[in-house]
């Protein structure tokens, strides 16, 4: 084989292997249904500044929030009128600590720009819904 075919070959490998690597990442997020994982404190501040918006503030660690996320996410497609994000603390910890949140699971409510009604601290899935429900109405 000439050198110019080896070198293809290793790196389409590489490409492969990073491509692997990047879709089964123990750290990828766990959004499920609308949710939209935000990581970015200016998109933040945009996606809670006008509307109903629920918070779900979460760890790729966290088993409860591993438990909650599919419902989330049912929660997301259920309430169309109602924004659906979710921020890893571990990733996002400024918008976290600004919001003093800590513990994990954590659901916050937004309506227009301001925190709206109770939180709900922990997989309390008939809390959020009912929160949920109190935000769209």
């Amino acid at each position: 084989m000439e050198l110019s075919t080896i070198l293809i070959i290793v790196a389409v490998y590489i490409v492969f292997t990073i491509i692997k690597s990047r879709s089964t990442d123990s750290t990828a997020t766990m959004s499920h249904g609308k949710v939209v994982n935000v990581d970015n404190e200016v998109i933040f501040k945009a996606l809670t500044s006008s509307g109903p918006v629920v918070i779900d503030f979460y760890a790729t660690w966290c088993g409860p929030c591993k438990a909650v996320a599919p419902k989330v996410g049912e929660f997301s497609d259920k309430y169309e009128n109602v924004r659906f994000i979710q921020i890893d603390v571990d990733k996002l910890g400024s918008v976290a600590q600004q919001l003093g949140v800590t513990a994990m699971p954590t659901f916050v409510f937004f309506k227009d720009g301001q925190e709206f009604g109770q939180r709900v601290r922990g997989a309390n899935l008939k809390a959020l819904e009912e929160g949920i429900k109190g935000l769209s109405a």
